[in-house]
């Protein structure tokens, strides 16, 4: 008896090396801010001074929302941001081997995007994602909290 493609395991050769989570990453955040920016443009709103340490809370706000419905959808309808089209990497739930729906897809980013909010998010985008470097699942704590993990698609 063979297991169905949807309830399969994953194996570790599946797994997306770091260096495509990375390249994935900055695609879809170069893609964010372009979003944040046109969005910003549109409804007039300051995004400060160059001597600003961060971002009003305005545009943070922004940030976020565009964030989550970015990540969140794509997460929940295909299993990939356009960068993790761009790199071939696809978000699977760990144990059925099924896109995530809304629920996973949420945790999986309100873990690090709750920081979008907070001070010090180089230092926390740091222990979030270098999380995957330091185990060998290659998991960021935002796929152990969600029970995810990112394969290689192609």
């Amino acid at each position: 008896m063979t297991e169905s493609p949807a309830h399969r395991t994953i194996t570790e050769d599946e797994i997306a090396e770091p260096w495509r989570r990375l390249a994935g990453f900055v695609v879809d955040w170069a893609i964010l801010v372009l979003i944040v920016l046109i969005v910003t443009s549109l409804f007039q709103i300051d995004l400060g001074t160059r001597e600003d340490l961060r971002l009003p809370v305005a545009v943070r706000v922004v940030q976020g929302i565009a964030a989550a419905a970015y990540y969140v959808g794509f997460t929940m309808f295909r299993g990939q941001t356009p960068g993790k089209m761009l790199v071939g990497t696809r978000v699977l739930v760990e144990r059925s081997a099924r896109t995530p729906g809304l629920g996973v897809s949420g945790l999986r980013w309100i873990v690090p995007g709750v920081f979008v909010f907070l001070p010090g998010v180089s230092v926390t985008f740091v222990v979030i994602y270098g999380w995957l470097l330091l185990n060998g699942s290659r998991r960021g704590l935002h796929d152990k909290a969600a029970r995810t993990v990112v394969v290689r698609s192609r």
